[in-house]
């Protein structure tokens, strides 16, 4: 906890300003699933709602073009903009609230870019090119027909899928009936919509097979601002240093010798952005529980208690303090129902 060299540069990017790609190891355990059984409602609910209607209406529909909104099958025309603003606000006191609390819980669980890289595209990668010291292997290998065929067909996979998004975005747009009208017609009849769905996934292409976690740690503003949304009594995903320090192998015959924490390094193999957690929270992190997972199978095999790295608080694992329901959580837990 000492050297926080860590802090001065992005793990993801070399001193000479260049990528680092990650290959992150296959997950499992029980947060793993249980992200994933969370993924499978939010992915049904991206792409069952545009087929959605109500009074022949959409159920969902954001066209900024023509000002028309319909949220939850209750239209919204220009004159109820101060409804938006009014909910606009209360999400910005929302995000504050929640992340005070409960740290960045969304990154981890809720947030497309999560759920579609890990849940979607990397589910798709494992499959077709193995864990990550066969995806080492084969993109350090020399061309050959066996790897032409694997990066042609992950590739083709992938922007298929891209197309598929952009098309569910448009559906919120402009409506599906617009939206099948787009797919099904000549491009020349609806250039404006084809545009705008090769644009659209085109996009999530580009993020999804190549820009990957960086949208996480350079572009996405949330990451920026956890720095100052978050504090000692948050509940992050965390390191017990308390528990865990010294490192080192683990001792039979002298098991008081050193901490918990074996140094397997199997933390940083399962981060999707690459750091050490076991240095403290930093902005790559997303919370996506996938280092708990990984730290509970190595406590399990060297029969030591679960929860090395886990949901806590800064303050409650330097004070050895137990996770509790303070004033302070119900308070604001109160006023994000509230809201």
């Amino acid at each position: 906890m000492e050297d926080e060299s860590f802090r001065d540069h992005l793990s993801t990017v070399t001193q000479e300003g260049k990528r680092i790609w990650i290959y992150p190891k296959k997950q499992k355990g029980r947060f793993y699933t249980a992200r994933t059984i969370v993924s499978f409602f939010l992915l049904a609910f991206l792409f069952i709602t545009p087929w959605i209607k109500v009074d022949g209406y959409p159920f969902m529909l954001f066209n900024f073009f023509e000002r028309k909104f319909i949220v939850f099958g209750l239209a919204f025309g220009p004159q109820d903009f101060y409804i938006f603003a009014i909910g606009f606000i209360s999400l910005l006191v929302f995000v504050v609230l929640f992340t005070a609390i409960y740290g960045r819980i969304f990154c981890g669980w809720i947030c497309p870019q999560t759920v579609f890289m890990e849940m979607v595209f990397r589910k798709i990668e494992y499959f077709i090119e193995g864990d990550a010291a066969k995806q080492r292997a084969l993109n350090k290998a020399p061309w050959s027909g066996k790897k032409i065929f694997k990066k042609t067909i992950k590739q083709l996979i992938f922007f298929a899928i891209a197309v598929l998004i952009g098309n569910t975005f448009m559906a919120y747009i402009v409506g599906i009936d617009e939206t099948l009208k787009i797919i099904t017609h000549s491009p020349f009849e609806h250039l404006s919509g084809f545009i705008a769905v090769m644009v659209f996934s085109g996009v999530f292409y580009y993020v999804f097979s190549q820009f990957r976690e960086q949208a996480c740690t350079i572009v996405c503003p949330y990451g920026r601002l956890q720095g100052v949304l978050l504090d000692p009594n948050t509940v992050v995903v965390a390191y017990d240093y308390v528990r865990g320090e010294p490192r080192g192998k683990l001792d039979k015959e002298n098991p008081n010798k050193n901490g918990d924490c074996i140094d397997c390094h199997l933390c940083v193999a399962v981060c999707p952005t690459g750091i050490d957690i076991r240095n403290g929270t930093q902005l790559e992190c997303v919370n996506c529980t996938s280092c708990i997972d990984a730290c509970d199978s190595i406590m399990d095999k060297i029969e030591k208690p679960r929860g090395l790295i886990r949901y806590a608080s800064m303050k409650g694992i330097a004070e050895k303090i137990k996770f509790k329901i303070s004033p302070r959580i119900i308070l604001y837990s109160v006023l994000l129902v509230l809201l």
